[in-house]
This record gives C-alpha cells, sequence and structure tokens, in this order.
C-alpha cells in the first residue's frame, strides 16, 4: 500500500481520539466544576448557619432558655469540638496543688467525642485532680450561664460549675465591689444523705466571729424541685446527678441572681450581688475533708461536660 493511501486514514485516526480524548476531558472538567460548586455552596450554607447560630437568639435548633427574654443572645460558648482544650477559652491556675490533690496532671483534662471530660486519677500513690477556669481569657458582668454536664460518680471528690472573681477579698461586707464566688452546681458523689449538693453564693464578709472570712448569702436552694430531698425529710437522697446529663445555669442581674436546673428555679438570692466582671470555672476537686470517703481503687471517675455558654443583653 502506498503511502499516499495511509497518510490521510493515520490522519484521520489522530483527529477522530484527539477530539473524543478533548470530550472527554470537558467531560471531567464539568463534573469537576459542579462538584467543587456544591462543595462550595455547602460550606457557604454551613458558615451562614454558624453565624446564625452564635449571632441569633438560637443555639443550633435550641430555643433560647426559658427564663431569658428575646433581647438576650449567646456572648460566648465552647462545645468542646476535636481533640484538644481550646486555650483560647480555658486557662489552669499556677498552683500544683490543691487540698488533697495534685492538679492538672497529665491524662486529667481530656476532650473527646464532643465532650469534656474532667477526671481524677489515682497515679503514683497520689489523688489526681482538674481544675479549668475563663481568667484570663474572659470575664462578664451579668448574664446567663449555662452548662450541660454529668457529674462524677464516687464519693470523696466533688465537681463544680461556678462562677469567682479574681479580687474576693478586696472589700469586706461589700460583694458588690469584691465580687462573689458563685456556685451554680456542686455535686458530691452518689449516696451521700446529707450535703450531696449544692448552690451557693460567697462574699467575703464579717463572719460569726467577728473577723472577715468567707460569708454564705442565706438563700437556700429548694432541692426537692430537682428530685430530692423529700419534704419535710432534709437528709433523704435527692436524685442521682451522675446518672444522666442535666443542664444547670445561673441568671445573674444588677438585682439578684436566680440558679436553674433543666429549666426549673432552684434558687434566688438579692444580698450578696456582685457588680463587676467575673469568670467561669469548671472543676473536679479533692478536699482535705472529703478524701477519707474516696476509694481509690475504684478510679478513675470523671465529669463530663458538653458545653458552656454565655448569654447577654446587647
Amino acid at each position: 500500500m502506498s503511502m499516499k493511501v495511509c497518510m490521510p486514514k493515520i490522519f484521520g485516526e489522530i483527529l477522530r481520539r484527539y477530539w473524543s480524548m478533548r470530550h472527554l476531558i470537558q467531560k471531567v472538567l464539568r463534573s469537576r466544576l459542579v462538584q467543587c460548586l456544591v462543595i462550595f455552596v455547602l460550606l457557604l450554607r454551613g458558615l451562614e448557619s454558624h453565624a446564625e447560630d452564635v449571632g441569633s437568639s438560637h443555639v443550633g435548633d435550641r430555643q433560647l432558655p426559658h427564663c431569658l427574654t428575646k433581647d438576650y443572645q449567646v456572648v460566648w460558648r465552647d462545645e468542646f469540638v476535636g481533640d484538644m482544650l481550646n486555650t483560647d477559652n480555658w486557662t489552669m491556675p499556677s498552683i500544683k496543688v490543691r487540698e488533697a490533690a495534685s492538679l492538672n496532671s497529665d491524662g486529667t483534662i481530656v476532650v473527646e467525642g464532643g465532650l469534656l471530660h474532667l477526671k481524677t486519677l489515682w497515679r503514683n500513690e497520689k489523688v489526681h485532680a482538674s481544675y479549668i477556669q475563663t481568667r484570663g481569657r474572659h470575664e462578664w458582668k451579668h448574664g446567663y450561664f449555662e452548662c450541660r454536664l454529668k457529674f462524677q460518680k464516687l464519693q470523696g471528690h466533688h465537681g463544680a460549675f461556678w462562677v469567682q472573681t479574681p479580687s474576693f477579698r478586696s472589700f469586706t461586707d461589700q460583694p458588690e465591689k469584691s465580687g462573689t464566688e458563685m456556685d451554680i452546681i456542686e455535686w458530691f458523689g452518689s449516696g451521700r444523705r446529707h450535703g450531696w449538693a449544692g448552690m451557693n453564693i460567697y462574699y467575703w464578709g464579717t463572719t460569726d466571729k467577728g473577723v472577715p472570712g468567707s460569708v454564705r448569702s442565706p438563700s437556700i436552694p429548694d432541692f426537692p424541685k430537682m428530685g430530692g430531698p423529700q419534704d419535710g425529710s432534709p437528709d433523704s437522697p435527692m436524685k442521682d446527678l451522675s446518672e444522666d446529663f442535666h443542664i444547670y445555669g445561673l441568671l445573674w442581674t444588677e438585682k439578684e441572681c436566680a440558679f436553674f436546673c433543666d429549666g426549673v428555679e432552684i434558687m434566688r438570692d438579692v444580698k450578696a450581688i456582685s457588680q463587676i466582671p467575673q469568670y467561669i470555672v469548671l472543676s473536679l476537686l479533692c478536699s482535705h475533708w472529703e478524701r477519707p470517703r474516696l476509694d481509690v481503687a475504684k478510679l478513675p471517675d470523671e465529669m463530663q461536660i458538653d458545653y458552656v455558654r454565655v448569654y447577654q443583653k446587647p
């Protein structure tokens, strides 16, 4: 066969393959472009949803807490996503030992599965406890402070969600100027018949002995609204707060402080009301007085925190 006959056939085959390949490349590029556009739209929707989540009166699909008016909005939150504590939100105290336990040793603070795990460990013949705070990062004057958490099981250590002041001892009998310690909730372990939980406000004042010291404001929590104790029997067991997650909140205004559990008001105080910015603390501590109750053979034990949120008026 002559070259004059073969060349057109070869060029024809090359052109056919060229156009076929070009068509395939264009098809792939169009497909990739569509995929990229879909991903971009989804990401944009996610960002818009997040912006609405933080800036509106909703948190996800959840309405404002019932105790708040519509002019409140989320101003700060930590949902404990990822696998590390967000150090833009939290710091740790400089002290290494607090009463009967070492503080914040390796393994006592873990972020995993969308939860913050504060743990009590027994290691090297010592109790290791945990304590984090927003001090040095975030402080607020007035607002609604809310946390969803599940408490530790064992007696002998206590978990707490509280609000503290850096100037607690600055002024005697002037909580509005010194600030207060507001224990939104404390839990001292399952099976206790006395002192099992606490909601308190403390301020630096004149004690019964006539000297400056930590004084508890007289408000009393109505724990029967939380499932116990029974009316007329203050030593009866209350609902076990280590069995499940509950939502604890503090509404702090210029005139009063109201404490809540799962949306139900448990305590209200009008005497010791701080008028200065304060910070949040989450802790699982072991005090000297309770240490004998702690069965270290049953450790580790932990307190699990789902989220912490702060609401304020603009």
